[in-house]
């Protein structure tokens, strides 16, 4: 058995600073890792904001799910992606996201950091693959842009 360790964070995390419009932005992703037995145990979660980044260790070729829940104002956002560890932190680079998309405001104030309108939460994954995600390489700013089954939807139940 070989083990490769994973490298997963919050994204967005502190490249953005949202608009200060009084709506909530709320977002936790929990990441579970299947065992021998199928079973999936925790082995950690992240939320929206955290500046840390969680490294489990997990067999190459090992799934490991995140479950991604989100919240803007009334609007629930729930995903269940499944990654495969690939060991490959260099090319396997993922962001898994969900909400009804963000946009950029123009820039302002003392640092002229982006600021960012509407909401996606998800997360960044390095040494992993999956065909639920946007894979990062050649991607340049802050927020990806999503299409159509690229990580970003809405719960069937929310």
């Amino acid at each position: 058995m070989q083990v490769g360790e994973v490298t997963l964070g919050s994204y967005p995390r502190d490249d953005v600073s949202w608009v200060k419009d009084g709506k909530v932005r709320e977002g936790r992703a929990e990441i579970l890792i299947r065992q021998a037995d199928g079973t999936l145990k925790p082995a950690g979660e992240v939320t929206l904001g955290d500046l840390g980044a969680l490294h489990p260790d997990v067999e190459i070729g090992g799934e490991f799910v995140v479950e991604l829940r989100a919240r803007f104002e009334s609007e629930i956002f729930e995903r269940r992606v499944t990654f495969i560890a690939s060991g490959d932190e260099e090319n396997d680079v993922f962001v898994s996201a969900i909400g009804p998309g963000a946009y950029a405001e123009p820039k302002a104030g003392l640092f002229r950091r982006t600021r960012y309108s509407g909401f996606e939460f998800g997360v960044l994954v390095m040494a992993a693959t999956t065909e639920q995600g946007t894979r990062m390489n050649g991607t340049s700013g802050p927020l990806v842009e999503h299409g159509p089954g690229d990580g970003v939807a809405p719960s069937s139940g929310g």
